[in-house]
């Protein structure tokens, strides 16, 4: 990572767990080829997946969107706030998605058509959720180590906290 700043270790840290939690479900899609039997472990899989999906997706990109991309259009860089902005667009009801069928399915398993939806909304979450990432450690943290004030990287990073928790 090459950002020192406090938002940008704040980021960076809920970057390597979401990489984590979509490793775990690109692993998951990669055992079960047919429609799995879920045992308690695959249930309490898919329920912690559903969590944190929700938890970091939607609180990182509200956070990103609400308070540190203003921060960045002040400065005129709107190029990496449309670029961004637009694959969270894309990412995040793919996410609400990935969610849903999850707790679903930790409720009541998996029948053909939902493990059809689920496997594929999956896996195109897996790729577009990584690269997403992979252009905000490239891009976004080294950004903000030039354009954000020792003050308003302060004030981000505490909002931070309150915001994703």
């Amino acid at each position: 990572m090459l950002s020192q700043t406090k938002i940008g270790t704040l980021l960076h840290e809920d970057h390597m767990a979401t990489i984590e939690t979509l490793q775990g479900l690109e692993e998951f899609l990669g055992r079960n080829k047919a429609t799995p039997k879920l045992d308690d472990t695959a249930k309490a899989f898919l329920g912690h997946l559903a969590k944190t999906l929700r938890e970091e997706v939607e609180k990182h990109f509200g956070f990103e969107e609400n308070h540190l991309f203003p921060v960045f259009i002040e400065r005129g860089e709107t190029g990496i706030v449309m670029m961004l902005t637009h694959e969270h667009r894309v990412i995040l009801p793919l996410a609400v998605q990935v969610a849903e069928l999850a707790t679903a399915a930790a409720e009541s398993g998996f029948d053909a058509q939902n493990w059809l939806d689920f496997r594929d909304a999956g896996s195109e979450l897996v790729e577009r959720e990584i690269f997403h990432v992979q252009k905000e450690e490239m891009g976004l943290l080294s950004a903000i180590s030039a354009l954000v004030a020792p003050d308003v990287d302060a004030r981000l990073a505490e909002t931070y906290r309150e915001v994703v928790g």
